[in-house]
């Protein structure tokens, strides 16, 4: 497919080499998951005070940008 002329429209369906290149990327996209999963379990074994604190801040954010209450011009007038 990158062979192809820049004038020549593309022809449907996914070449063999595609479906290669897209397994070999799945599979390196876990292996990198399960390393930082790793690593981040480590940090965290080692370090529950700090990883404490990181989760509470990480949940207010979290809280502040998902469950958020819209002001009103009224909660404006009233501050």
């Amino acid at each position: 497919m990158a062979d192809m002329p820049v004038g020549a429209p593309a022809e449907p369906g996914i070449d063999d080499e595609d479906l290669a290149m897209l397994a070999e990327g799945v599979v390196a996209g876990r292996e990198w998951m399960r390393t930082a999963v790793q690593k981040t379990l480590a940090w965290v074994e080692e370090n529950p005070g700090a990883a404490l604190i990181c989760a509470v801040g990480a949940g207010f954010l979290a809280g502040k940008l998902l469950l958020h209450r819209p002001r009103t011009l009224e909660d404006l007038i009233e501050d």
